[in-house]
């Protein structure tokens, strides 16, 4: 199985998602977070970056201006917000590259503006505004090597689909 969908009846249930994807990433790791402006892609990211050990008092916002913010956890993490980017040129005056193919793990909103560029070796979501709170979120999988990993994200995350926090 190459994806999974997933049910969130709120924000509380969206960071324990985040969470445990967090714990889950390993260094070299893309996730490709998709969906229309406030489906909950950067808070997603905060429930990542606790689980990648970012301290709490780190805060996790959408680097809309600033395109790619930085944190130090158990894994460097690099937050790319490539909605402002206009074209290829712009992009080329940013250090993507390194955030993408670096030891850390790179989250990119907006993944669509890198086109070609976007690696094939990456975890695909795409997110879904249900209601005021709900979301629906599809994990995919892209790549051999993560491919070979989706038993085991399979298990923890289908695990919180029963989490009294989770169910709807």
């Amino acid at each position: 199985m190459k994806e999974l969908l997933f049910s969130s009846p709120g924000e509380e249930c969206s960071l324990l998602l985040g969470r445990k994807i967090g714990e889950l990433l390993q260094a070299g790791d893309i996730l490709a977070l998709w969906g229309e402006l406030a489906s909950g892609k950067t808070l997603l990211t905060r429930g990542i970056a606790g689980g990648l050990g970012v301290p709490p008092q780190a805060r996790i916002t959408s680097p809309t201006f600033t395109i790619i913010n930085e944190y130090s956890g158990r894994l460097h993490l690099f937050h790319l917000d490539l909605y402002r980017i206009s074209g290829m040129d712009e992009l080329q005056t940013l250090p993507w590259q390194e955030s993408l193919f670096g030891n850390g793990v790179a989250i990119i909103e907006w993944p669509g503006r890198l086109g070609r560029l976007l690696p094939e070796a990456r975890w695909d979501m795409e997110f879904s505004i249900t209601g005021d709170q709900t979301r629906t979120m599809l994990l995919r999988c892209h790549g051999s090597k993560n491919l070979a990993r989706t038993p085991k994200w399979w298990d923890v995350l289908g695990e919180l689909q029963s989490n009294a926090v989770c169910r709807a």
